[in-house]
């Protein structure tokens, strides 16, 4: 029965310090001024990403394969690609290649953000 007792009280105790420890930790940071600007340093705001290695790929002499491989593209996709190629004896600019409803002016930004360089 005492050992019950004594333990009582040291949890009493303890619990009371843990209390105001806390109270105490709160005044102090409610009386801190903290200033804090994502303005005044505008590098905390840019994430920078390591650049992607550049990829250049020859759209006109790239197999079929290669195309799938490197513009992350389905096989039919890359088979349009090949056929609009030989109907047209090769591209000879973005805007031959852009001719295909599949690939478009987005497709074409993501490919130069991943790193991909497409040569004509």
């Amino acid at each position: 029965m005492q050992y019950l007792k004594r333990n009582t009280k040291y949890s009493i105790f303890t619990f009371l310090i843990i209390v105001l420890s806390i109270t105490i930790s709160i005044s102090t940071l409610a009386k801190t001024e903290v200033y804090f600007s994502l303005y005044d340093n505008p590098k905390i705001l840019s994430i920078t990403y390591p650049k992607p290695e550049v990829q250049p790929i020859n759209i006109n002499a790239a197999s079929q394969d290669k195309l799938m491989k490197i513009l992350k593209i389905s096989k039919p996709i890359a088979q349009k690609i090949v056929a609009l190629r030989e109907g047209l004896g090769g591209f000879k600019g973005s805007k031959d290649f852009l001719q295909l409803p599949e690939v478009t002016t987005l497709d074409w930004r993501e490919w130069e953000e991943e790193g991909i360089v497409i040569i004509f």
